[in-house]
């Protein structure tokens, strides 16, 4: 019997060469499971990005139609607003209570000299201040704020323009010398002595000649204080028409109303 053949194997080395025999890791599988995990974690990013960028959008566009909205508001104040009578002061043609919708555009002025520093071919003249439609005339029921207190809106027509000379006998009012022929007032019996209006300001009367606080109590109205025209009367619907006229005098087109 051979002496080799009788002893043991070595621990040492059958334990180096047991590594051949071990399970080999699986890269691969690994590989996968990092690339799912990440495709898991894209799954998840995408949709808060997509929700993200949908909420920015929805804002902006909420912000675009807030701003339109303002800005339509504030031309259409710019060129127009309601108007509540009070008191029975344009009897019989208006009432207490009635809505009106006041032209604030037909007044408009512009300032030529101004404009001129822009555009170099305008020559502002010597009254750089202009209507850009029409100023107020004779027979226009407009709004205004009191001279007494600016905070209160008043509704009355025009009587005299610049330059006009304005007499009250006995309740009938004569301009420039020639007596009014007012059919749409109350009349009423009392006397103004002759006045000439000055440059940049109106004289201006209510219907209701007997209940009316006007320019033959306080005076010439200035111009800066005129709002608008009354154009139409909207509230009640029974009384929709023109104010004082027929049609709507918009400065640059008159519209006949039913």
């Amino acid at each position: 019997m051979s002496f080799f053949k009788s002893m043991p194997p070595d621990p040492e080395e059958e334990t180096s060469e047991r590594p051949s025999e071990a399970a080999p890791v699986s890269i691969t599988a690994a590989a996968g499971a990092r690339s799912e995990g990440y495709a898991t974690y894209e799954m998840e990013e995408r949709p808060r990005g997509q929700s993200w960028r949908r909420a920015r959008r929805a804002g902006w566009e909420l912000v675009q139609t807030l701003a339109l909205a303002a800005l339509i508001f504030f031309a259409v104040r710019a060129l127009a607003q309601n108007f509540r009578v009070e008191g029975s002061s344009m009897e019989p043609g208006l009432h207490d209570g009635q809505y009106l919708l006041v032209n604030k555009a037909v007044y408009f002025k512009i300032n030529l000299e101004t404009l001129s520093r822009y555009i170099p071919f305008i020559e502002p003249g010597d009254h750089p201040q202009r209507f850009l439609f029409r100023a107020p005339k004779r027979g226009d029921v407009i709004v205004f704020r009191f001279p007494g207190d600016p905070s209160r809106d008043f509704i009355k027509r025009v009587i005299g323009v610049p330059g006009d000379t304005v007499e009250i006998k006995d309740g009938a009012v004569y301009v420039n010398d020639v007596q009014l022929n007012e059919p749409y007032i109350n009349p009423a019996k009392y006397n103004m002595d002759r006045k000439v209006v000055p440059s940049g300001s109106y004289f201006v009367l209510g219907d209701n000649r007997s209940n009316s606080f006007d320019s033959h109590v306080w005076d010439f109205l200035p111009e800066e204080n005129i709002i608008g025209q009354a154009m139409v009367t909207y509230w009640p619907l029974s009384d929709f028409g023109g104010v004082g006229n027929r049609s709507l005098d918009l400065g640059f087109i008159r519209l006949p109303l039913p």
